[in-house]
């Protein structure tokens, strides 16, 4: 349990954090900019594209190095608390030649990555290998929220109090967890999906909110849940899906939104999953996150990611 009220302190050490860097200097991503990403820095690249109302591009680095053309003429900021994944360092050498201009937005300004760039701006925190990421994904998505909008208002204290307060009654699914967002949602449903699997080593899918009746609606199972951001959800089709579930025999929530500001919604979905997740590995019972104690798949993703 150590391990998880150290992760519960960070949480809630995160909110002066933000204060600080959301005063820093940070450019102006213009518009055709290429935000890059893989794992939770995927889902803090398409924080720019949501929050740009599609003006910058999200990929994943893999993606980007496969078609450098997709930089062509456009400035690329390449997001990585490490700065050592590897597909970001090929992605990076492979479009020096076709972006205008390329950048890290890292924890670690000696890493592989910075010396592929030309510029970098750092995340104002310690990066250590092997933790589950809370500060690294608020941090960056902050930049990135920052860099194509601009220094939107965000009391960060009172969002976080109000995801403590929510108490949120996500359910985790004996099967599939389902976590669903729009919009800006749509990426801390990603994000949410991810500390499922790190944290719990459960199976979880994060998707958007429309796309779900197209498609996970059919292998939908009774001992799978679905849980639904209520945020950026203007028709109201997370009730109207969660009822209907719930209706027919299925686990399905919705999280209320709370906040003033697009950037206080973003991160009340991002704080109540924080939340959620660590709270439902304590209720397991694990000791630490379940990533770790994976040998035989730890060692395959660390083989493939650096």
């Amino acid at each position: 349990m150590e391990v998880f009220r150290r992760v519960l302190a960070e949480i809630d050490g995160q909110v002066r954090a933000l204060e600080a860097f959301s005063g820093e200097e940070l450019p102006e991503a213009p518009v055709g900019s290429v935000f890059v990403g893989a794992g939770d820095s995927y889902a803090a690249a398409l924080v720019g594209f949501y929050a740009s109302g599609g003006k910058c591009l999200a990929v994943d680095p893999y993606s980007l190095a496969s078609d450098p053309r997709i930089a062509r003429g456009k400035d690329v900021f390449f997001i990585s608390a490490s700065g050592r994944t590897a597909s970001n360092v090929y992605a990076a050498k492979a479009v020096k030649s076709e972006a205008r201009s390329t950048a890290a937005l890292t924890a670690d300004e000696g890493s592989p990555l910075v010396e592929q760039v030309s510029k970098t701006f750092k995340i104002p925190m310690r990066y250590v290998p092997k933790t589950p990421g809370i500060l690294s994904f608020s941090l960056s998505a902050l930049a990135v929220l920052v860099m194509v909008g601009g220094r939107l208002p965000c009391d960060f204290a009172r969002v976080l109090r109000a995801a403590k307060e929510e108490n949120v009654e996500f359910s985790l699914g004996g099967g599939v967890t389902y976590l669903l967002g729009n919009s800006l949602a749509y990426p801390a449903a990603l994000y949410a999906a991810a500390k499922v699997y790190e944290l719990l080593g459960a199976c979880a899918h994060g998707e958007l909110l429309e796309e779900f009746s197209h498609l996970e609606l059919f292998s939908l199972r009774k001992g799978d849940a679905v849980n639904v951001f209520g945020h950026f959800d203007g028709s109201g089709m997370s009730t109207k899906l969660a009822t209907a579930l719930r209706n027919n025999g299925y686990v399905a929530r919705v999280a209320p939104a709370q906040g003033r500001t697009s950037t206080e919604l973003f991160f009340h979905c991002v704080f109540l999953a924080q939340l959620w997740s660590v709270g439902q590995a304590r209720m397991a019972g694990l000791q630490r996150p379940r990533f770790l104690d994976q040998g035989k798949k730890l060692r395959i993703s660390d083989m493939m990611i650096y």
